[in-house]
């Protein structure tokens, strides 16, 4: 016979809350730090390796470099925020609080969920520099969660003022990210700035120039910002089916939906690689080719994406189609590149927007 939910409970009451708190809280917070990890690991394998460099490298560049140990902490303070901020603040279980239970416990087990969640950066720092790298990390966890427990001022809502149904899906899908995409945005630009990081060095230690170097670097910029826009993306895809109905109240065309909904995803896409661009030539010096070739692949991979949410609106395992199309349209880009060089941005914008072409027909 199969137990019964509730024999698997805890049996003492301050176990039960502490249960109910992990469930509100830690489950949430580790499923919101699987993105940062993805991203971590593309870069790690990127840039670490047998015969790339060592964790004690960038570790001691960072200790040896003020500039390059800030921009360091300050990309995975970007990175990591997000999820302080739901660890910190416990909101989803502030009404346990009212109920009898172990708060103490509670707030022992969200510090070391705040370091636990930190495995990339805590397995960087400690396989460079040991304990010094062990006290570094907690040092940091420290100023990460003061910093996630303050509160932004509320802002004044405000009346719109919309002329065309166009301009008013447009402004409904930056409304959407600006509140519902904060944290997702935030982790972004982080994930940006490693995207940035790993493709500078790849170029730099390869001895890169011109054009190959822009191709590279693009190309690892276009793999890595995958799980920077996937947050974002989902948030877009929910703003485009909920307008669904006040589009076809007013009679707005669906391609107008349809360039509304390509227009925040583009956002995203082009200022991701804006970050990411500016970090890798901070790291390999400055690239025209770059500048050209990754706004291109950026807006291809945003018509690719734009595509699988049209195309798939309607099916209720829409947003796994959206990341699994994330990724196609990645790898489609890296092809292009590689095969056709700079053309290839040519090559994987033509494709998106034929794809999107395709499924408006």
């Amino acid at each position: 016979m199969a137990r019964s939910t509730a024999s698997e409970q805890p049996a003492r009451p301050d176990l039960r809350w502490l249960w109910a708190w992990a469930r509100a809280v830690l489950v949430p917070a580790s499923r919101r730090a699987d993105a940062a990890w993805l991203g971590c690991g593309i870069v790690a394998a990127l840039v670490f390796g047998p015969t790339a460099m060592r964790a004690s490298d960038l570790t001691g560049l960072a200790l040896g470099d003020p500039g390059v140990g800030l921009v360091l902490a300050a990309t995975w303070l970007l990175v990591f925020l997000p999820t302080a901020r739901m660890v910190v603040r416990a909101e989803p279980a502030a009404y346990l609080y009212s109920l009898p239970g172990a708060p103490r416990t509670a707030r022992g087990l969200a510090a070391a969920a705040l370091l636990v969640l930190q495995l990339p950066w805590l397995a960087l720092w400690t396989l460079g520099e040991g304990p010094l790298g062990l006290a570094i990390v907690v040092a940091n966890t420290a100023v990460i969660a003061a910093i996630a427990s303050w509160r932004p001022p509320r802002l004044r809502a405000r009346a719109p003022a919309w002329r065309t149904g166009g301009q008013a899906l447009r402004a409904v899908h930056l409304r959407a990210l600006r509140r519902r995409a904060g944290d997702a945005l935030v982790r972004g630009a982080g994930l940006a700035v490693l995207a940035g990081i790993a493709a500078g060095l790849l170029v730099r230690n390869n001895q890169f120039s011109g054009e190959r170097a822009g191709v590279l670097a693009a190309s690892i910029i276009a793999v890595v910002l995958v799980p920077a826009q996937i947050g974002a993306a989902l948030v877009t895809l929910a703003a485009h089916r909920e307008t669904t109905w006040i589009a076809d109240a007013f009679g707005i065309a669906r391609r107008t939906r349809i360039a509304a909904l390509v227009f925040a995803v583009a956002i995203v896409h082009l200022g991701a690689t804006a970050i990411a661009s500016a970090a890798a030539m901070v790291f390999a010096g400055a690239n025209p080719w770059l500048a050209v070739i990754a706004p291109a692949i950026a807006l291809g991979t945003a018509l690719g994406e734009a595509r699988a949410m049209v195309a798939s609106d309607a099916s209720p395992t829409v947003a796994v189609r959206v990341v699994i199309g994330a990724i196609v349209n990645a790898a489609i880009a890296v092809v292009c590149l590689a095969v056709l060089d700079a053309a290839g941005a040519i090559a994987s914008l033509a494709i998106g927007a034929a794809a999107l072409i395709a499924v408006k027909s």
